[in-house]
C-alpha cells in the first residue's frame, strides 16, 4: 500500500520534512485520492504556484510532514532540469518517493549502486528495528558492507545488541556448543538455516579458518571446530610427531594461526565470557586429550597456550622431580605457565603454591652457611636475608590453603610436596636457631653483646622528644618478615618509611613484652604478672593512666576503637586532642592462638592490609606526622601436628610453663634447654634469682599453649621484632624503577609479538613507578598499536611479580622481515629506553 510506504519514509527518517512524489502516470494520485491521513501529515498536489508552495513548506507547514505530489513533472535528473526546478534546494534536503523499498533504502542512506542487488534481497531484515539497533549506525557509504550486514544479522540471531566481530562470534558459537546452552543453540541454528546467504557467510568464514564449517547434523554443531582450535593453539610451535593421531587438524598457515590465537585468547582472557568459554572447550573439545599430547610431545615441550588438563601432568612432573632441587628452573616455568593459562581457574593457585615453594628453596640454597661468627651477624643476616625463609614459607602456605578450596587431579603429589616443604622449613628454622643460640651462648656477654636497641627502651628511643603529635602502633605478633611486606605495600605512598629492628625481651610473651614499651622507671615480676612501676597493665584504661603519668593528653586505644571512630566520631579531632596515642592491634596473635592453620596465615595478610590503611589514614586524613609501628614479639609457625614425643619434657620446678619457655629458680643445666637470668634478657627485676628456660632451636615444650603457632622462646623469629617508622613527608621522588627485556630473541609469530618486560627494582620509598609505551616500528613508522604498561610492583622478593607480559599485533600487511621494538618512558618520549630487533616471519589478514 502506497500510503504505508510513505509513512515508513518518515518513520525511518525523523528529520524528513517533505517527501516528493513524481507521478506522471497518476497511478499514485489515483490510489491516494480517497486516503485519510494521520495527524501531522499534509498531502498536497502541486498547483503550479512555486513561490506559494515554497513559502508554505518553509513557514506555514514547517511543523508538518508534507507529502508533495507532482502529476505533470518528472524528477529533474539533468543539470539543466535542476536549474529550472525552483524547489531543487528542498528536494536535495529531503527525499524522493521510490516505488521499491530497497531503492528508497539506498537513497536514504546514500549507498553505492554496487549494493543494489544485495540490499534488494535483504531490505526486509535491514529495516527491522532489531537489526537497525545493531547496525543502523553503519548505514553509510563508507562503512556499509556485506560482511558487516552478515555479522549484524548473526549478532541478532545470537541475541546480542551490539555488532560483534568474527572472533567474538566464533567464541560465542563455541559457548553455544555446551550442553547447558542447548535451547539457545537450537534457536540460533534454526534462524541461521532460514537465511541462506548468512549461512553461506558463516560457512565461508569457518572454512577459511578451520578447513570446514559447523556440522549441522551433530548435537553440538561445533565439536570439530573446538577440537581444531584447541589442538592448534596448544601445538602450533611444535613439529608434528608421526605418532600424533590429531595431526589432521594441524595448520601451518601463519595468517590462520594468528586468527585462531585471537579467538582463543579472547575466549580465555576476556572476563565477560572466559568461564563459559573454558567450560565449553573442556566439554566439546574433550576429544583432544591432553594426556595423549603429553605422551607424544613430552612435559618439556614448548606449548604455545596451556589448558588446565595440559598443565596438571606438567605440574605433577615438577612436584615429583624438580620442586626442591631445580628451584630456578621451576620459578621460570611457573611464570610461563601462569601467563599461558586461562583466567580464574584453580590451577593458577597451584602454580602460585609451587612458585612460592620454589622461591623458598631458592632462598635457602642462596645461603652458603648458617654458621656465623657473632650474634650481631645473625641479626644482620636475619633482617637482610634469613627472614625470607619465613616469608616464602608463609606465602606457600597461604597459596596451599587457598587452592585447597577445590580438589585437583594431583592432590596426592601436592600433599607430599607440602609435607616435604613443612619438614624442610622446620629443619632449616631449627638449624638456624641452633646455630644462633650456640653463637649467643659462646659469647661471654650473650644477648647483651647484641648492638640493636632493646624493647624496654622503645619509649625512650622512639617516643621521647618527638615534636608534635605521634602515634605508636603495637601489633601483637607482627613478625619481622610480615613487616617487610607491609613496608613494600607502603612504598607507593609519598610518605617516607624505614624499617629497623629491636631485640625483644625474654620471655617473648605478650604480657611481658607489650607493657615494656610503655613509659616506665621499672619492671618487676609478681607471681606470673609483670608490673610496670608497681602497677598492673592488663587493661587499656590502666595503660592510658600509665602513659599520662609521663605524657600529657595521651591515650591508649584498640585498633577496633580507632577504626570505628571513622564512622561514628571525628577521628581527626581525636588525634588533634591527644599528644601521644598508643594503638594496640591484635589480628595475628588472636588468630594464632586459635591454632587454625588457615586463620593463622590469613591473619598475616589481613594485618598487612589493615595496617597499610591505618597508616595512610593517620598521615593522609588525620594529620599525623610521626608513626612508629612495632611488635611485642614474633612467632614460630609450622603447619604440622606436634606429637607428644616431639615435645620436650620440663623436669624443673617452674613458676610458669608455656610451649616455648618456662620460668624457674633452678639454674642447673638441662639437655636441650638454655637458661638465662631473667634480669639479663629483660628489664624485669626480681627479688630472688629467676631464670628463663627456652628450648634450643625451635623445639616445643610439653606445656599448655599452642604448638603450631608459638612464641615465648629465643629464636630469631620470636626475638627480632620490627620497628617501622613512618613520617608524613612529601618526598620529592625523581628516580624511577628500571626496565629491561627478559629475552632479546624477539620473533613476530602469526603477526603477533609477545615479549616480557622486567621491572629491575621494586617501587620503594625512593623509586617511583614507570609508565612505558611499547610499539614495533618499520623505520620511524609504527606497524603495531601502542601499548602502555605501568611498572608499579612493590615486591622486592619475588622477581616474577615484576614481570609483565606484552602482546603487540601487527597491523601492516606488507611489513618487512626485520622490524624494531621500541620502549619509551611515557613522560620522556624522545629517546627510547629499549631498542631491539624483531624478526617478522608472518603476514596479517586485514579483514578479520
Amino acid at each position: 500500500m502506497v500510503q504505508d510506504r510513505i509513512y515508513s519514509y518518515f518513520d525511518r527518517n525523523p528529520q524528513l520534512h517533505v517527501l516528493f512524489i513524481f507521478d506522471k502516470m497518476e497511478m499514485i494520485r489515483t490510489e491516494l485520492s480517497t486516503a485519510e491521513w494521520k495527524e501531522g501529515y499534509r498531502y498536497v498536489i502541486f498547483d503550479g504556484a512555486w513561490f506559494n508552495m515554497k513559502y508554505n513548506i518553509e513557514h506555514t507547514w514547517r511543523d508538518e510532514n508534507v507529502v508533495l505530489l507532482f502529476s505533470d513533472i518528472s524528477y529533474p535528473h539533468s543539470e539543466q532540469q535542476q536549474l529550472r526546478f525552483p524547489l531543487m534546494d528542498l528536494l536535495r534536503a529531503n527525499m524522493e518517493y521510490k516505488e521499491e523499498d530497497y531503492a528508497s533504502f539506498m537513497q536514504q542512506y546514500g549507498l553505492p549502486d554496487k549494493y543494489a542487488s544485495f540490499v534488494k534481497k535483504h531490505v526486509a531484515e535491514l529495516t527491522t528495528s532489531k537489526v537497525m539497533n545493531i547496525i543502523g549506525d553503519y548505514y553509510r557509504a563508507e562503512s556499509f558492507s556485506q560482511d558487516m550486514v552478515f555479522r549484524g544479522l548473526i549478532t541478532g540471531y545470537l541475541g546480542e545488541k551490539r555488532l560483534l566481530d568474527w572472533p567474538t562470534i566464533i567464541v560465542k558459537l563455541i559457548i553455544l556448543g555446551s550442553e547447558s546452552e542447548q535451547k539457545k543453540r537450537m534457536e540460533f541454528f534454526n534462524r541461521l538455516e532460514k537465511n541462506i546467504d548468512v549461512k553461506k557467510a558463516l560457512d565461508s568464514k569457518l572454512t577459511s579458518l578451520f578447513g570446514f564449517s559447523y556440522s549441522p547434523n551433530s548435537e553440538t554443531k561445533v565439536e570439530h571446530i573446538a577440537e581444531c582450535l584447541k589442538y592448534n593453539c596448544i601445538t602450533q610451535l611444535l613439529d608434528v610427531n608421526p605418532a600424533d593421531d590429531y595431526k589432521g587438524y594441524k595448520t601451518t598457515n601463519a595468517v590462520v594461526l594468528d586468527q585462531l590465537n585471537k579467538i582463543y585468547e579472547l575466549g580465555t582472557q576476556n572476563r565477560q565470557f572466559s568461564t563459559k568459554f573454558v567450560d565449553a572447550m573442556k566439554e566439546i573439545a574433550a576429544g583432544i586429550k591432553e594426556e595423549n599430547i603429553i605422551e607424544w610431545y613430552g612435559v618439556d615441550a614448548q606449548y604455545f597456550y596451556m589448558t588446565e588438563d595440559l598443565g596438571w601432568p606438567i605440574l605433577k612432573d615438577v612436584a615429583d622431580k624438580k620442586l626442591s632441587t631445580e628451584s630456578d628452573d621451576v620459578i621460570e616455568l611457573m611464570r610461563n605457565l601462569y601467563v599461558k593459562m586461562p583466567r580464574e581457574i584453580n590451577i593458577r593457585r597451584v602454580i602460585r603454591f609451587m612458585e612460592q615453594t620454589a622461591l623458598y628453596y631458592q632462598a635457602v640454597k642462596s645461603v652458603d652457611s648458617l654458621k656465623l661468627d657473632t650474634p650481631d651477624e645473625y641479626v644482620s643476616r636475619y633482617t637482610s636475608e634469613f627472614y625470607r625463609f619465613d616469608l616464602f614459607y608463609r606465602h606457600a602456605l597461604e597459596s596451599f590453603h587457598e587452592m585447597a578450596e577445590e580438589s585437583t587431579p594431583i592432590d596426592d603429589v601436592l600433599g607430599k610436596a607440602k609435607q616435604q616443604l613443612d619438614r624442610d622449613y622446620a629443619k632449616t628454622a631449627n638449624l638456624l636457631n641452633l646455630e644462633w643460640l650456640t653463637c649467643v651462648n659462646e659469647n661471654p656477654k650473650k644477648f647483651n653483646s647484641i648492638s640493636i636497641p632493646r624493647q624496654s627502651d622503645f619509649y625512650h628511643d622512639q617516643v621521647v622528644g618527638k615534636d608534635g603529635h605521634m602515634v605508636v602502633i603495637i601489633s601483637d605478633a607482627l613478625r619481622y618478615e610480615v613487616a617487610t611486606e607491609l613496608l613494600e605495600k607502603l612504598s607507593p605512598e609519598m610518605n617516607i618509611a624505614t624499617l629497623t629492628s629491636m631485640l625483644a625481651m625474654l620471655p617473648t610473651e605478650t604480657k611481658y613484652c607489650k607493657p615494656s614499651m610503655l613509659p616506665h622507671h621499672k619492671l618487676t615480676l609478681q607471681g606470673e604478672e609483670m608490673l610496670v612501676d608497681d602497677r598492673s597493665m592488663a587493661s587499656l584504661k590502666q595503660r592510658t593512666e600509665q602513659l599520662l603519668r609521663y605524657e600529657h593528653d595521651s591515650v591508649c586505644v584498640s585498633y577496633e576503637e580507632v577504626m570505628n571512630n571513622i564512622r561514628t566520631n571525628n577521628p581527626r579531632q581525636f588525634f588533634k586532642d591527644h599528644h601521644i596515642v598508643y594503638i594496640f592491634h591484635d589480628t595475628i596473635d588472636q588468630a594464632g592462638h586459635s591454632q587454625s592453620p588457615f586463620e593463622v596465615i590469613d591473619s598475616c595478610k589481613k594485618s598487612i592490609e589493615q595496617l597499610r590503611k591505618l597508616i595512610n589514614l593517620l598521615h593522609g586524613s588525620w594529620n599525623i606526622y610521626d608513626i612508629a609501628l612495632t611488635a611485642d614479639h614474633g612467632f614460630l609457625y609450622n603447619d604440622v601436628q606436634f606429637e607428644e614425643k616431639d615435645k620436650h619434657a620440663i623436669v624443673d620446678i617452674a613458676s610458669e610453663k608455656k610451649t616455648r619457655y618456662y620460668l624457674t629458680s633452678d639454674a642447673s643445666e638441662r639437655e636441650g634447654i638454655c637458661k638465662y637470668p631473667l634480669n639479663e634478657v629483660s628489664a624485669i627485676e626480681t627479688t630472688t634469682p629467676m631464670y628463663v628456660a627456652v628450648p634450643i632451636g625451635t623445639n616445643r615444650l610439653a606445656a599448655p599453649g599452642g604448638y603450631s603457632f608459638a612464641h615465648g622462646g629465643a629464636s630469631l623469629q620470636e626475638m627480632i621484632v620490627p620497628v617501622l617508622y613512618s613520617k608524613r613527608k612529601k618526598v620529592a621522588k625523581t628516580e624511577k624503577v628500571g626496565v629491561a627485556l627478559l629475552s632479546h630473541n624477539l620473533n613476530m609469530v602469526s603477526s603477533r609479538l609477545k615479549f616480557q618486560l622486567i621491572q629491575s627494582e621494586a617501587v620503594s620509598m625512593t623509586l617511583l613507578e614507570l609508565k612505558v609505551k611499547c610499539c614495533v616500528y618499520d623505520g620511524d613508522k609504527p606497524v603495531t598499536e601502542e601499548k602502555i604498561v605501568t611498572l608499579n610492583s612493590t615486591d622486592k622478593e619475588n622477581i616474577n611479580n615484576r614481570v609483565y607480559e606484552v602482546t603487540l599485533d601487527l597491523k601492516e600487511s606488507n611489513a618487512p622481515s626485520m622490524l624494531q621494538l621500541r620502549v619509551y618512558d611515557v613522560e620522556k618520549p624522545l629517546n627510547p629506553i629499549i631498542k631491539e630487533t624483531v624478526k617478522n616471519n608472518t603476514f596479517i589478514e586485514q579483514d578479520f
